[in-house]
């Protein structure tokens, strides 16, 4: 590379380890100098450049330094839009500039176009040209300022964008610059620090409330196997806060982009192999390689695209010498997490690592069990259950500011709408959400036409509001007035009739997690035709962005709830209604999986969703005879009322 003009143009690139021949075919027209993002000092940090390549180093060293300096071009170059989630915290890094430009080599095929969210910053009102293009398998944005703008702000905004609402994140981060990047991905509020310390104020406040820091020399080995967090007893170099050691730790899993969007249910492919390769990983199918993995195990939205044919993926146990374990568990939470079911080979350094949960999970995955798809879909959730649970962002976070003993906030609570007209059918659904877990909930109950005298309702566990409305009150002004007396940041519709997981609430709250949408639900996959006395699965696809989710099912964020004006006062099809509201105001719409419902259908008499039973054998994809319920409804049979209309 050749030395440019140090206030011309500077490129840097974050995800081309395991491609860079990608690189240099990414931008047409830049020739560089480019520095991995990574690698760019924080700004007060010294630099002794190693040779000429470090010309952009120079640059983007010098136009942090200077207040009034700034650069004519930035160009980042992301290889997935997962890497451009990760430059978000090191957008401190990126020097001003008047133009901005951002290049993301390869998107998955359910992603948006990179279409900026403008804070009401200062940097949008000097705007005065953007294009987005759709180059090759990705795309690239070009934005021109009339004054210098802060480049990490738009990256910062075109990641939001394409991911959705960013939500404030706790504790808030310390992160010595890029090394650390993997542990806080799209979250503009970290603060930077050299290596060591001291984290910067802000504000006549500390920089942050927990930094993280890699390990001195005699410290764990990077790339081990370390179970725990070493949170320090020493204070961070000039912080006054404790940091956390996380060398040898598996990094967080970014939920936003390893999850299970995108899920197969009938894949087309058979088991792959996953194996070392040359400097890092690869997973191959026969001959063909599907994927190529870098050695520290990052696994991107594009790699599972890329992956979600294979019926599953085979991984290997230990092998001598190669003392690539924390790599390999790091491959195995991804592919867990995004659904794609392992059958992995004993292997006790990797299962130390991925925790008792996930290992037990990993444990039950057989290549006669994935030969069924019902079967694999079944153990995919519940990989992906225990691995973002466990190895989830939020949890690990979570986990961290506890062994620091730094207070975090309650769990978020779901408040339940049951209405019904029924009373003799309160004590079964108020049974249903009895068994619900890993959630913190209360029951709102809406008694439509009877009073609380005249219902038989069972002693439960939950906080429980009772609301009479009497019968002429329309459907949708009766769950208002339920939701009124609610308390909790969500607000779960339940139906009255219907059977429930034990862990459908707390499957939904995982999906509004990694969807980031404002209104989640399940799909009415299984259907138990009463009058036939026949459970039928539906051809529904799940795990995507959708119009429609089982009105039964509905999840919806509180804020996104009171957007839409709530439910519409009307006696019928306030279900949908309320759908159409949230996508008419902007909101997202996402539909989870199935199993852990099941919809019970009589006559289509006194239903609020008139459709007839017939209209169900249209389309279906398996059916039993009598009740039946699937493996993860766990004992659903006990719940079997037998209530006819």
């Amino acid at each position: 590379m050749t030395r440019t003009a140090t206030r011309s143009a500077w490129g840097t690139w974050i995800g081309f380890e395991s491609c860079p021949a990608l690189l240099g075919r990414l931008v047409e027209g830049f020739a560089g100098p480019w520095i991995p993002l990574e690698d760019v000092p924080v700004p007060g940090m010294p630099v002794v450049p190693a040779n000429d390549a470090d010309a952009a180093q120079d640059a983007a060293q010098d136009a942090a330094q200077d207040g009034t300096g700034a650069i004519g071009c930035v160009l980042l170059a992301a290889r997935s839009p997962a890497d451009l989630r990760r430059a978000v915290p090191l957008r401190g890094l990126l020097p001003a500039a008047t133009r901005v430009r951002i290049a993301v080599a390869d998107v998955p095929s359910w992603a948006a176009q990179p279409l900026p969210v403008a804070a009401p910053g200062a940097c949008w009102r000097h705007l005065t040209e953007m294009r987005v293009a759709r180059r090759g398998r990705g795309w690239h944005l070009d934005a021109a300022f009339t004054e210098p703008v802060q480049a990490g702000d738009v990256v910062a905004h075109v990641a939001n964008g394409l991911f959705g609402g960013c939500e404030a994140a706790t504790p808030v981060a310390g992160l010595e610059g890029g090394a650390t990047a993997d542990w806080r991905p799209g979250d503009p509020n970290v603060t930077l620090s050299p290596p060591g310390g001291p984290v910067p104020d802000r504000r006549d406040a500390p920089g942050c409330d927990l930094p993280l820091r890699r390990a001195e020399p005699d410290g764990p080995v990077a790339g081990s196997v370390v179970t725990d967090a070493v949170v320090t007893g020493a204070v961070f170099m000039g912080s006054g806060v404790a940091g956390a050691v996380v060398d040898g730790l598996l990094p967080p899993l970014d939920e936003a982009v390893v999850n299970p969007i995108g899920f197969r249910r009938n894949p087309a492919l058979g088991i792959a192999a996953f194996a070392a390769h040359r400097e890092g990983f690869a997973v191959t199918l026969g001959a063909d390689r599907l994927v190529r993995l870098p050695a520290s195990g990052r696994v991107t939205d594009v790699d599972i695209a890329r992956l979600r044919d294979v019926r599953g993926i085979e991984v290997p146990g230990p092998q001598a010498g190669e003392g690539r374990a924390s790599g390999v568990a790091r491959v195995v939470a991804a592919l867990s997490a995004a659904g794609i079911p392992v059958l992995a080979a004993p292997d006790p350094a990797r299962d130390r690592a991925l925790g008792p949960a996930l290992a037990a999970a990993l444990a039950a995955v057989t290549g006669e069990a994935l030969a069924s798809d019902l079967r694999r879909e079944e153990l995919s959730i519940r990989l992906r259950r225990a691995a973002l649970r466990e190895h989830g962002a939020a949890a690990r976070w979570r986990g961290l500011a506890l062994s620091a003993g730094l207070p975090v906030p309650p769990d978020t609570r779901v408040s339940i709408l049951l209405c019904t007209r029924r009373p003799e059918m309160v004590p079964f659904a108020v049974e249903q959400m009895e068994r619900q877990r890993g959630v913190s909930a209360e029951l709102i109950v809406g008694l439509h036409g009877f009073t609380a005298r005249e219902a038989a309702i069972p002693r439960t566990r939950l906080p429980i509001t009772v609301i009479e409305a009497p019968a002429a009150t329309p459907f949708g002004e009766v769950l208002n007035r339920m939701a009124a007396a609610a308390s909790g940041s969500y607000l779960a519709k339940v139906d009255d009739d219907d059977w429930y997981g034990p862990d459908h609430l707390a499957d939904l709250l995982l999906a509004r997690r990694y969807s980031g949408a404002d209104l989640v639900g399940s799909a009415a996959e299984f259907v138990y035709l009463e009058p036939l006395d026949v459970t039928i699965r539906r051809c529904i696809g799940t795990e995507r962005f959708v119009p429609l989710v089982a009105g039964g099912t509905m999840l919806v964020t509180r804020a996104a709830f009171e957007a839409a004006g709530g439910f519409r006062p009307l006696a019928r099809t306030v279900d949908g209604q309320l759908l159409q509201a949230v996508e008419a105001v902007g909101g997202r719409i996402y539909r989870t999986h199935g199993l852990g419902y099941v919809l019970r259908r009589r006559s289509a008499y006194g239903h609020t969703w008139r459709q007839p039973v017939q209209s169900f054998l249209a389309s279906y994809q398996e059916q039993w005879r009598g009740l039946v319920f699937n493996e993860l409804m766990e004992d659903g049979a006990r719940w079997c009322a037998d209530v006819r209309t």
